[in-house]
């Protein structure tokens, strides 16, 4: 649902653009970051995307006081839209892996429309980004995406995403037997995994319902 100004190659550890349409030109002493944006990017709310859209989104980031806040806040003096696409990063002193810090999710532009800056003023029931997903329903025990329709890359091959939230080993187990879920992410104990891979040419996980 969300994209930051650079993503990592799956195919490789190389850096790739994402919202940024190039690796950041760095001034001679280091300190200042200069980066070129996608242009024709609207967040799922409709708002445009541009430079003071991300130095927004970056700034909340830095200054709405979460966990990982510091990842950004510890090496960014400022940060600044020097053109209608064109966001300018100031640091405090050198630091070369600036670029692999804009990965981090927490990173990615969010719509001004929606959100705010200050400490604590958080919204963790909305989302509203730029990705080929937007949030459509979010429950206590699931969440449900679908494709973005005015997504400015490929459009998802899909209808879009339930992802169901399981609360216990137990329950995420049960669900692979039943083929109530297709891809699980972590939670199961190491007997349940056994138990599984022994299963491998059982019905349910040969049509593709299992972890294999």
């Amino acid at each position: 649902m969300g994209e930051g100004l650079y993503s990592y190659d799956l195919k490789s550890t190389a850096l790739r653009p994402q919202l940024a349409t190039a690796l950041p030109k760095v001034s001679a002493d280091g300190l200042v970051y200069t980066i070129p944006l996608r242009q024709g990017v609207v967040f799922h709310d409709g708002s445009p995307f541009n430079a003071e859209a991300m130095a927004f989104s970056l700034r909340r980031f830095m200054e709405n006081g979460g966990q990982p806040s510091f990842l950004l806040a510890e090496p960014i003096s400022e940060v600044t839209a020097t053109g209608e696409y064109e966001l300018t990063i100031t640091l405090k002193q050198p630091f070369a892996a600036l670029p692999s810090l804009l990965t981090f999710f927490g990173a990615c532009a969010v719509s001004p429309k929606a959100y705010q800056i200050g400490p604590g003023k958080f919204e963790p029931k909305i989302f509203v980004g730029t990705g080929p997903y937007k949030l459509a329903s979010y429950g206590s025990d699931s969440v449900r995406v679908e494709p973005f329709a005015d997504y400015w890359g490929e459009q998802p091959a899909n209808r879009g995403v339930n992802l169901q939230l399981l609360t216990t080993p137990a329950s995420l187990f049960n669900a692979f037997k039943t083929g109530a879920i297709d891809v699980a992410y972590q939670g199961l104990e190491t007997d349940q995994i056994q138990r599984l891979q022994k299963r491998c040419g059982s019905r349910w996980l040969a049509s593709g319902r299992g972890p294999g």
